[in-house]
């Protein structure tokens, strides 16, 4: 499992979850989205303006390439 927290947001990556990749993104405990990190949509829920900057930002630091060891 890969898990970050960027600005208030945490972003999770479970290792070994059904294709495509994605992402669960939680804020204040809740969670409000599941990201496809292959494609760059929304596969369920809604992006909020924080949890778009923390994506963004993981995705610019290179964390989402596929040869980034999770």
């Amino acid at each position: 499992m890969g898990r970050w927290k960027r600005f208030g947001v945490i972003v999770a990556l479970i290792i070994g979850d059904h294709a495509p990749r994605h992402v669960h993104v939680y804020e204040d405990g809740k969670r409000v989205l599941k990201f496809d990190i292959e494609n760059w949509k929304v596969m369920e829920g809604k992006v909020t303006p924080r949890s778009k900057r923390a994506l963004e930002s993981l995705r610019d630091e290179g964390v989402f390439d596929e040869r980034s060891d999770f």
